[in-house]
């Protein structure tokens, strides 16, 4: 019964453990993906580019969140790219 109990225990413990390292990750690619953008966004800034200023909507999961700002990252870097190109 000792056996079964402390094998129950570990299991949830290595169980949340993992679930805190997966959190922790998404935390970082959010985090990265926003850093990204900001800095994209000022480069477009300081090449006087217009470009589409429009805000993620709140109320998403973290899933759609990150899918969302990815999205707006590849439309600025494509902005970027072909603005780089013409100048």
């Amino acid at each position: 019964m000792k056996t079964l109990i402390t094998t129950t225990v570990t299991a949830i413990a290595l169980g949340l453990g993992a679930t805190s390292i997966s959190a922790n990750d998404f935390s970082d690619d959010l985090d990265g993906v926003r850093s990204s953008i900001a800095a994209i966004e000022r480069q477009l800034d300081s090449m006087d580019v217009n470009y589409n200023k429009t805000e993620i909507n709140t109320g998403l999961n973290r899933t759609q969140e990150l899918r969302a700002l990815e999205a707006k990252y590849d439309s600025l870097q494509a902005i970027f790219q072909n603005n780089h190109v013409e100048n």
